[in-house]
């Protein structure tokens, strides 16, 4: 596989490649000493973010009123027109249609890592963890159900690396590749048209423990490099004007996940780190944390999470809560969405609406930024008061 990574000239490319066990330090050192190659990557092993087996707190009802949903809509700002990307598992867009979304759907910048996959209309099978990118694309839709859905399915990557390597985060360089070339190819877009340069996308997935990733340091670290593949495709993704939400994770010191292997306070993981995402925690409608959500810092900005959503409420039915922060991530992304209706990243920058985000949520705790809520719970009156114009 060979991606595209820079439209400058002389182009970069990125190549995916199996190098045998025994073979590996060679090959590191002849690609050393080559002026050709930028440098050699791993792929550690990332994963969806699930929820901790309890009980949800309310409803998609009650988290619609906590976001103003009909004030949103009073003002026109539902969502239309505006693409959001479900990076994940699937979603299954007859079944969000059928539970009374009236999104729309993109098949053709749809892709997935495997061929025949069936985008937009992956099986749900209600408390499987497959089904889980029908639950993000539900929840988008609650601030933004006019919205028009991307089905990226990088979560059923099949490629592997070895060990506890697998080759999941190269597909994701693949799929931000395709969303790249579709912004800088795009043309402007008129006075008052949020497409086709509007991108909004939902990561609800990361890596859960250090064993996943080679050691810091190591030219082929990702968590703590900013110029591992991915980091780089993610910040030139967000600079051409795509917002980018990822969850903060699962590993709380209250109820970690099973997978954290017992890591409560190795802080966030690489791209769900990065200066250029909002990185989302979750807590529950009463604006309490959930134990489950991933304490900061970042390793690749220090201050992270960037905002807390809600989670943990009774919504698509896909499982018993749509819960973890793997809910609370598409909730935030889809008050983006539905922000974008009307201030479409040609006049309101990704960064700046991040800093919007920042600057009107709630704080919590001693009132300022702190690494459990970052700066604070999301404010949809206080987001609005501010937007410009």
């Amino acid at each position: 596989m060979a991606t595209a990574f820079s439209e400058a000239e002389p182009a970069t490319h990125i190549v995916r490649a199996a190098v045998p066990r025994g073979n590996l330090e060679d090959f590191l050192k002849t690609a050393d000493n080559d002026e050709n190659i930028i440098g050699v990557f791993a792929d550690p092993r990332i994963d969806p973010i699930a929820v901790c087996p309890s009980g949800p707190e309310g409803t998609d009802k009650d988290v619609e009123q906590l976001l103003l949903v009909n004030e949103l809509q009073r003002r026109g700002l539902d969502g239309g027109g505006v693409n959001v990307v479900i990076v994940d598992t699937g979603v299954n867009i007859n079944y969000l249609r059928h539970h009374g979304k009236r999104l729309g759907f993109n098949s053709e910048l749809s892709w997935g890592p495997v061929p025949n996959l069936p985008l937009g209309n992956m099986p749900v099978v209600p408390g499987q963890s497959l089904s889980h990118g029908t639950m993000c694309a539900y929840d988008v839709c609650i601030a933004a159900p006019a919205c028009t859905l991307i089905d990226h399915a990088v979560l059923r990557s099949q490629a592997l690396g070895g060990s506890q390597m697998d080759g999941l985060l190269s597909d994701a360089v693949r799929s931000y590749g395709i969303l790249l070339s579709h912004l800088t190819k795009a043309p402007q877009p008129l006075a008052g048209d949020t497409t086709p340069r509007t991108l909004v996308i939902n990561n609800s997935w990361g890596m859960f423990q250090r064993e996943w990733d080679f050691p810091v340091g190591d030219p082929q670290n990702y968590s703590d490099n900013p110029n591992h593949p991915f980091n780089l495709q993610v910040a030139s993704l967000e600079a051409a004007g795509a917002d980018i939400l990822f969850a903060a994770g699962n590993c709380g010191p209250q109820c970690p996940d099973r997978r954290c292997a017992g890591e409560t306070n190795a802080g966030i993981f690489g791209a769900n780190s990065s200066p250029a995402v909002t990185c989302v925690a979750g807590v529950d409608i009463n604006q309490e944390r959930l134990g489950y959500s991933t304490v900061g810092p970042g390793h690749l900005e220090d201050q992270k999470p960037d905002i807390a959503s809600f989670t943990h409420f009774a919504g698509s039915g896909v499982f018993t809560a749509d819960g973890g922060t793997s809910a609370a991530t598409p909730v935030a992304a889809g008050v983006v969405a539905a922000i974008r209706r009307l201030h479409p990243a040609s006049v309101l920058p990704p960064a700046q609406l991040r800093d919007l985000l920042r600057n009107t949520a709630e704080p919590q705790g001693d009132g300022g930024f702190n690494y459990e809520y970052g700066h604070g719970v999301i404010n949809v009156q206080n987001l609005l008061n501010a937007l410009p114009g």
